[in-house]
């Protein structure tokens, strides 16, 4: 594990600002070795393993805080609140008349110039219409080489229910 996230980690569990949880060391494992490994690969290859992570579970299990752990020490790396994103990837959209797909990819590589990693916190889809918006941003982040870290309180299968 990263010596750096381990130690914030450890540093809140001896303060007593959190409990020590297994579950969540486990995590913070998995993503620790899962960066490594897509770290590595994409030194040595164009393609990389791993394109993300996706943390899902209950409200206040302590999923965007081990996730912040992560993010907060890479220089490389952004935090959104995923309304944040939306709002904010929409509003670029709507002052750009161009083509839209052209201002979504502009916007995409945007950030790929300033980061590798990013994690959208609270990931969720209300309309059909940000469904069909992620799937395209997925496939950018996969070109332009960012890594993804997601929270949510949803599995998969039920991030757009009834969509």
């Amino acid at each position: 594990m990263n010596d750096s996230v381990e130690q914030r980690y450890n540093n809140f569990v001896e303060n007593n600002l959190i409990t020590h949880d297994k579950k969540q060391v486990e995590l913070l494992k998995i993503i620790n070795k899962v960066l490594k490994q897509s770290k590595k690969i994409y030194f040595f290859s164009k393609i990389k393993k791993y394109q993300g992570i996706y943390v899902y579970g209950s409200v206040g299990i302590g999923k965007t805080f081990i996730l912040n752990l992560f993010i907060q020490n890479i220089e490389s790396g952004k935090k959104y609140h995923f309304n944040h994103f939306m709002i904010n990837l929409h509003t670029f959209i709507h002052n750009n008349n161009k083509n839209k797909e052209a201002v979504l990819e502009s916007y995409i590589k945007g950030i790929s110039k300033k980061y590798n990693i990013i994690f959208l916190d609270e990931l969720h889809i209300f309309n059909i219409v940000d469904a069909l918006l992620i799937k395209k941003i997925f496939i950018l982040f996969q070109k332009y080489k960012i890594f993804i870290l997601i929270s949510s309180n949803f599995i998969p299968n039920e991030l757009y229910k009834d969509g």
